[in-house]
Parts: C-alpha cells; structure tokens; sequence
C-alpha cells in the first residue's frame, strides 16, 4: 500500500499563537544577483553612480577596502538584492541608517532604493522615529547652525557653496531632512551633521516623486529578515552598527526568537553572517529544497527548508505524506498522526513562516515511525 493510499483528511487547525507576529510574514528579497568585472584603478565611485548605489555597498558587499578605486582586478558583486522594510508605510519613505539607504513606497508599493550618507556617530548621529515630510524647496538657502561657526546672522544663497544642494526635502523635526550635496563622494558615508544626503541627480530624481504630507520612517536595523519569493528562502542581511548600538550576533537572535525562528539556526551558525557585515540578503535556510512522495518529486517553495539545524517540514508537506494535525489551544501544541502513530508537538518547538509552521523533520518522522532518506547532493527528502 502506498503512502498516498493512506492519506486521510487532514484536520489543520493551525495556530500562530505563541509567536510574536500574528501572520508570520516576512517582508520578501528584491533585486536581482549580478556581478561585473572590474580593472585596478576602476573608479568605485562611478560605479556607484552607475548602479545606484554607494562606494561603502559594494566595499561591505565584497569585502575591500572603502576607497575611491579598485585595489585590483577582480569580479565585483553588485549589491542589487535587498530586503524590505517591515511595515512599509503606503506613500512614503523608509530610511534604514546602517544600510545606507532609504526605500521609496508608493500606493503600497516598493518603488526604489537610493543611496545616503547619514549623521556621523554621537553628537551629530540621525535621529529615529516618525516623522512627516513638510517642505520641499528647490535651490534652497542655508542658515547655518551654531556648529557651524559661521555666526547667527550668516546666510548661504543657492550656489556652490551651498551644502543642500538643489534640492531640500525637510521633516517634521526642525533642521532634519534629506537633500543634495556638494560632497557627493561621501554618499554611503556617516559623514553628515545629522541629515541625509544624496547625490544630486538622485535628490531631483526623488524631490520630483515625493509628496509634502508622506510618512518618513527613519530606523535603526542593522539585521533583516525576508523570504525570497523565487525558493522560499528564509533570508537575512546583516549590515554594520555604525552607531554601536548592540552587538550584531545579539541583535541577530533577538530578530531571530521575536519571528519564532530561533530553532531554525543554532547561535554558533550566525558567526558567518555577523563577523563581517556584507548587507546582501544569504540564505539562512533553503527553499529550494524537494519532497518525494510515492515516487513524485515536488520542490514548490515553502514546503520544505534546509537548515544548518536540519531540514524542516511545513504542515502542507506532512499532509501529503499521509500525516493528520490538529491544534490544541489550551496547551498550545500540535497532535499529529500516522497509522494510528501518535506524537504531539508544542508550537514552540517549530517555527511560522508566512503562516506556515514548520517542525524539524527528523524528529518528527521518526516519533511518527515514517521512514525517510534525504539526499544532500540533489537537496531531497523522500518519504517511503
């Protein structure tokens, strides 16, 4: 008799109760990987201007030194891929300091990422939180504060000597905006006295698609998770604490519990991830992985994940393996059956992602007494 013979309704009363979000979404991978070949003495810096990105994104990325040029000839990473911000506001922007950068949205929708140098540490770091965009101003004039020594009464006119640019675009905190600059080499840099600054076709480029009214979330996260939406994918992206607010390896299992995934990596496995912050989305486990079941191989993304703790099964994988669930509310756990094999399961034990749960494989095809082989090389499980 074979396993599909022994399917029976499966009864998936499924809860994400006990994690900390109620859906367990993650905000999915844009961008796609490239590389491109570069000479000694190559200018990072047009390259940058080329793909929108900063001199510091495709050091991090690459692992060189931040300089103008290129120390030698070599295949570079373009650091194209991201993830999104959580919690996208629906027409507005998303600044993320250690990244660099800031996310346009629109109508709900991703629409660019653009480079920024950001406030230097301490005195002059950028602040966080919520803020409204309030003015936008083209060719603005400069009165400059008292840091800069230039006296109270002091007024820069549009120019070259202007440090904003040509374009300003201020938040509802006085003094604080995002706008273009006369020093368009420190873009990626945290060089500024507090705002951001882009280069100065970006700022036109962005002054033009942005409205007096939009929300403007400046934060602090110097770790991300997301999925890929091509595998299923569990991504993260590590990026430097510029500011030194928390160990990286700390702030990387503090995400990790809050989303119910700490399971998925031991603490140990994040070393590769934080000891030199890339800020490109890697794998923290595979979704490119296949279900064999009764001779019929299946790799649809989520079904299954290859960590580096195991491979693990999604509620929908077990159920075509024959296996019924149901939820038991009050001890928050997850009975499971096989053949009148029996195991239950708390949900702490598994991980939600995107509103699936998964429970590591071994463990539970084995408490359930089905039989299994997984195939490293061609990244298989086979359930006999």
């Amino acid at each position: 008799m074979t396993v599909r013979s022994l399917l029976t309704s499966a009864c998936l009363a499924l809860y994400a109760v006990g994690f900390a979000r109620a859906d367990g979404a993650l905000p999915p991978v844009v961008g796609k990987a490239r590389t491109v070949e570069v000479s000694a003495g190559d200018s990072l810096y047009e390259l940058g201007l080329k793909y929108n990105l900063a001199i510091e994104h495709f050091a991090f990325a690459n692992h060189i030194p931040v300089s103008l040029t290129v120390g030698s000839s070599r295949e570079l990473t373009v650091p194209s891929r991201r993830i999104l911000p959580s919690n996208p506001p629906r027409d507005g922007l998303v600044v993320n300091l250690p990244e660099r950068g800031v996310y346009l949205f629109r109508d709900g929708v991703f629409q660019k990422f653009y480079p920024v140098a950001i406030g230097q540490p301490g005195r002059f770091a950028t602040p966080i939180g919520e803020f409204k965009l309030v003015s936008r101003v083209k060719d603005p004039t400069w009165m400059p504060p008292a840091w800069a020594g230039l006296g109270e009464e002091t007024i820069v006119p549009a120019g070259p000597e202007n440090p904003l640019g040509d374009r300003w675009m201020g938040l509802s905190m006085p003094g604080l905006g995002l706008h273009s600059t006369t020093q368009p080499s420190s873009i990626g840099q945290a060089a500024s006295h507090g705002c951001m600054r882009m280069y100065p076709h970006t700022a036109r480029e962005l002054f033009d698609k942005v409205r007096v009214g939009d929300s403007v979330r400046i934060e602090y996260e110097t770790v991300r998770l997301g999925r890929d939406p091509d595998d299923g994918s569990l991504c993260m992206s590590v990026f430097p604490d510029v500011y030194n607010q928390k160990p990286l390896a700390a702030r990387a299992q503090e995400l990790l519990a809050a989303q119910g995934l700490g399971s998925l990596l031991p603490a140990e496995g994040l070393a590769g991830f934080v000891k030199d912050p890339e800020g490109l989305p890697k794998p923290l486990a595979d979704g490119n992985v296949a279900l064999s079941v009764d001779g019929q191989a299946n790799r649809e993304p989520g079904l299954l994940l290859k960590a580096p703790s195991g491979v693990w099964l999604s509620v929908e994988a077990l159920r075509r393996a024959g296996v019924t669930a149901a939820y038991d509310g009050t001890t928050k756990s997850v009975a499971r059956t096989f053949k009148e094999q029996n195991a239950t399961y708390s949900t702490s034990d598994g991980a939600l992602i995107d509103g699936r749960l998964f429970l590591p494989a071994r463990t539970v095809l084995q408490a359930l007494g089905i039989g299994f082989h997984w195939d490293g090389a061609n990244k298989s499980l086979t359930i006999d």
